[in-house]
């Protein structure tokens, strides 16, 4: 991507944005005990509740932590200087990718 300095820093800024929400978010998915309990006091039901919440919670923990690895990666390409060009092909990923999807490692071709 043919970016000017102005560009890459406003990259920048939004990657280190999202990297600082997406920690946040882990560490208080972290802090949190939503594993279910079984004991006597709670019915089947309660527990099967508690259960699938800690399931989704925890679909959510894996997706915020692979988005991170993607946004700090992204970072490393933007130091490197190679930010916003496909990591398999090379070619440029357009501009309107890199603002929905900032850590895009790979242009539209390449992502399919």
């Amino acid at each position: 991507m043919t970016t000017d300095n102005s560009s890459l820093a406003a990259a920048k800024v939004q990657l280190h944005e999202l990297e600082l929400e997406l920690s946040k978010r882990l560490e208080e998915v972290d802090r949190s005990d939503n594993r279910p309990k079984m004991d006597s006091a709670v019915g089947r039901l309660t527990f099967m509740d508690e259960y699938q919440q800690h399931q989704m919670a925890e679909h959510g923990r894996r997706n915020a932590a692979s988005q991170l690895a993607r946004v700090r990666a992204a970072l490393v390409r933007a130091e490197a200087g190679t930010y916003g060009k496909c990591v398999r092909c090379g070619i440029d990923i357009p501009p309107e990718r890199l603002e929905f999807i900032p850590e895009a490692p790979f242009c539209i071709q390449c992502q399919g």
